[in-house]
């Protein structure tokens, strides 16, 4: 038997249709296909991702730049500011220096494109550029007449590496101070590592610093150690410039302050420039902050070559360890007969730098990054100062300008594994070099009275701007 509808069900739906209705639930489904359609024009790109042409990012010349300088230390009321990019006027910017704890602000004296003493307070100030005064803005902190400690500006970087800092109080003692040049706040992490392994205990994650503030840092009260340190400073949040200032008392001397600079990050290959011809103590700190242990080979690259001295032998570092070792006599004697720099290699990424006391000074000589293009420094002025320059692989050109000296800029041949010298004349308050080929230098001065090392600081003369586009899936 067969179930058939009712008459009267089936006499209502031949009325509907002859009417010409719509039953409900069709015209739900047409309208919600509807609006899925005009939501999905609505979004459709107007043209396939796929095919749109690919906007290498742009360059433009910066038209802001902030650099932190160091307190000054005992003896040290020269803050010498420097600009490695002529052009403009004083009408086309601005160059003020601040406090690195305050909101009072006062112009710097000084023309565009050059270099010279400024009268900035004997605090921890930054110095800032606009306009056209930004580009290739740069600067250092000296000692006075006949003493010449230095202690470089540093730019907001989202790492920096200390190498060699000391924790031990009264022997040893180095001071962080972090700085952030904007208004809103910043947060930056330090992890340490001494010659027992990292320092995983210590209070150093998620610090503060307040916008157009600065926070001292005590390395002895933050984690107290006979040994030498590593510290790496990482910005998780803004912007922070990060330098050290270092007290130390040698074997045979009085206590003396110096600035440490910031070292290169870990590599396998590093040099280390503008080594000194005579020096005592000198000491060379490594710092391996990986999982794996290593061996460090170390080379003389000098003025006619680059060697290794007979009997060297390699140096162990432990994983996550820092390592102190003496610098073999071997190696001091031949660093006595000419001017050089040395060549770390390791077989794991290790960051390095030699302590020596020169002229009863202290000394502190980073590894540093290869340079490419554009760099400089300030001078302290004086006699007894040398530019060093090692490229790092090709052969090439650099140009050396001395900023607001009468004399004509000097070209000198850089030649790959060998390094090479130029005086530098005693009222010069800036150097400028400009080279063809990737390589590292830095100035040596040294007076009966002490002794300094300051590293070329690439110059930084433009800022990029991002191709910014919708991420269609």
């Amino acid at each position: 038997m067969t179930n058939t509808p009712s008459k009267g069900r089936r006499v209502a739906t031949q009325q509907a249709v002859r009417k010409g209705g719509v039953p409900p639930t069709l015209v739900v489904a047409l309208v919600a296909i509807l609006a899925s359609a005009g939501a999905l024009a609505i979004q459709q790109p107007t043209e396939d991702p796929e095919q749109r042409a690919v906007v290498a990012p742009a360059t433009r010349p910066l038209t802001s730049l902030s650099i932190l300088c160091p307190a000054a230390v005992q003896g040290s009321p020269d803050l010498v500011i420097g600009q490695g990019v002529e052009g403009g006027t004083a009408d086309d910017g601005t160059l003020v220096s601040r406090a690195a704890e305050g909101e009072k602000s006062e112009d710097l004296d000084l023309a565009p494109g050059g270099a010279g003493p400024v009268d900035a307070s004997r605090d921890a100030v930054v110095v800032t550029g606009t306009g056209t005064r930004a580009p290739g803005l740069f600067g250092a902190r000296f000692g006075g007449p006949g003493r010449p400690a230095a202690g470089q500006c540093a730019e907001p970087s989202g790492e920096r590496w200390f190498v060699g800092v000391g924790a031990a109080g009264g022997l040893h003692e180095s001071k962080l101070l972090l700085a952030n040049p904007d208004t809103g706040p910043a947060v930056a992490d330090l992890s340490l590592w001494s010659t027992t392994g990292e320092l995983i205990d210590v209070a150093s994650r998620g610090l503060t610093v307040p916008g157009h503030g600065s926070t001292v840092i005590d390395l002895a009260e933050l984690a107290p150690n006979r040994d030498e340190l590593a510290v790496q400073v990482t910005v998780s949040r803004g912007r922070v410039a990060a330098s050290v200032s270092d007290d130390y008392t040698p074997l045979e001397g009085d206590p003396v302050s110096e600035w440490l600079p910031p070292t290169a990050a870990p590599a396998t290959t590093q040099l280390v420039p503008g080594l000194p011809r005579t020096m005592d103590e000198p000491k060379l700190v490594l710092a391996n902050p990986g999982a794996d242990a290593g061996r460090v080979t170390l080379q003389v690259v000098g003025e006619r070559s680059t060697f290794t001295p007979s009997g060297l032998k390699e140096i162990s570092v432990g994983s996550g360890e820092v390592v102190v070792a003496d610098l073999p006599p071997k190696l001091v004697k031949q660093l006595a007969e000419e001017n050089a720099s040395l060549r770390i290699t390791s077989t794991v990424p290790v960051s390095g730098s030699l302590r020596a006391v020169v002229s009863g000074d202290l000394v502190h000589l980073p590894a540093v990054e290869e340079l490419t293009g554009d760099s400089a420094t300030a001078l302290p002025g004086g006699a007894g100062s040398v530019l060093t320059l090692t490229p790092t692989d090709k052969a090439g050109q650099a140009r050396v300008e001395f900023p607001g000296q009468d004399r004509d800029p000097e070209t000198v041949r850089l030649t790959p594994g060998t390094t090479t010298t130029v005086p530098i004349p005693a009222k010069a308050r800036a150097v400028v070099v400009r080279g063809t080929t990737a390589y590292v230098g830095s100035v040596r001065t040294i007076t009966p009275k002490g002794a300094s090392v300051l590293p070329l600081q690439a110059l930084d003369v433009e800022q990029l701007i991002p191709d910014v586009r919708p991420e269609w899936p």
